[in-house]
């Protein structure tokens, strides 16, 4: 029964993107200009162990990242220095943070929403997601309001809303195609290849973010384009799927994406990984080329830190080791991941 309601709900996404015209948009992007005032890399830091390829920070600029274990730390944006939270948390798939704290989401086998506080981590709210979830799901992102959770499922493509006072949770939109990637993912000018010599995708829906008014979830797989929904449109229980797809927008067509992050101003910014570029996209829907350098090739996660003067002016970014420059063997080249502080015109 699942696969054909999938299957219903991807053909009626396509119909209805054909009528209303989500891809023609995108076909007309203006295209990335240089920026009057470039943004600098200001200092480089090695990461003394693995870190996943996710990255968020606190209200006030304060940044956390998640190791490969999922793990979760506090981290150091001048030295890259890890500090790690209480032991006894379990593993975590995915994360964001508020103002009301961190909120993460378990792994497997008893995936749950957490509330963690960001200075103890201790445990403040834990919601179970139940049915939320099915075989072969994967939680790769969320964002939370003062009420409810949005969370992404990458490996079985849905969203999945949950009434934080409740506790209740419906998953949405199940096999749409905009939650799915379907391009592939590119790299210094090069299709990311599997062992075999098959492209790669990058994956599903990596990327979600949150704007300023809490009306409006920005989403996207690695390789685009970006898209926009309303918050309301995900929690309105009179809507049905086929009013939810057509509120589905088409915002931006992107090129591979390493990071995204959004500040209080609704810029968003793109790790641009096939071309080596730092991009802004505002409110205003200008498109800016921030700076290029080598080093964003390699880009696997960012977010936004605060300012030395007050205001989120920073952006961290955290990139693979680079290899050595002889080729294949690691001998010559870091086996660190290291994360790179961006000060934003």
């Amino acid at each position: 029964m699942k696969t054909c309601l999938s299957s219903f709900l991807a053909s009626a996404f396509i119909l209805a993107a054909a009528l209303l015209g989500l891809s023609p948009p995108a076909q007309a992007d203006r295209p990335w200009k240089d920026a009057a005032i470039p943004a600098q890399i200001v200092s480089e830091q090695a990461v003394s162990r693995p870190l996943a390829p996710a990255l968020t920070s606190l209200p006030d600029g304060s940044p956390f990242a998640l190791s490969t274990a999922g793990k979760l730390y506090r981290l150091d944006p001048v030295d890259g220095r890890l500090g790690p939270l209480m032991d006894e948390l379990p593993p975590i798939t995915a994360f964001t943070a508020t103002a009301q704290g961190l909120w993460a989401v378990t792994q497997a086998p008893k995936p749950a929403l957490l509330n963690i506080a960001p200075d103890t981590g201790v445990i403040l709210d834990h919601i179970g997601l139940g049915e939320a979830l099915v075989v072969g799901s994967h939680i790769s992102a969320l964002q939370v309001t003062d009420t409810k959770a949005f969370l992404i499922d990458e490996g079985a493509p849905a969203f999945v809303v949950i009434d934080l006072k409740s506790g209740q949770a419906q998953r949405l939109l199940e096999g749409v195609p905009s939650l799915m990637g379907h391009s592939a993912l590119m790299r210094h000018g090069q299709p990311v290849t599997t062992a075999a010599g098959q492209p790669e995708t990058g994956g599903n829906v990596r990327f979600l973010l949150l704007d300023r008014s809490r009306e409006w979830l920005f989403y996207q797989t690695p390789t685009g384009p970006l898209y926009r929904i309303g918050t309301g449109i995900l929690t309105d229980t009179s809507l049905g799927p086929a009013e939810r797809i057509e509120a589905m927008t088409n915002w931006r067509r992107t090129p591979s994406l390493g990071g995204l992050a959004i500040d209080r101003n609704d810029t968003l910014y793109m790790v641009d990984i096939d071309h080596g570029d730092l991009l802004s996209f505002g409110a205003d829907r200008l498109p800016w080329r921030l700076m290029h350098d080598d080093r964003l090739y390699g880009a696997q996660a960012a977010t936004l830190l605060k300012g030395r003067e007050g205001p989120l002016r920073r952006l961290a970014v955290l990139v693979a080791p680079r290899p050595s420059t002889g080729g294949a063997s690691p001998a010559g080249g870091d086996k660190h991941q290291h994360l790179l502080e961006i000060t934003l015109p």
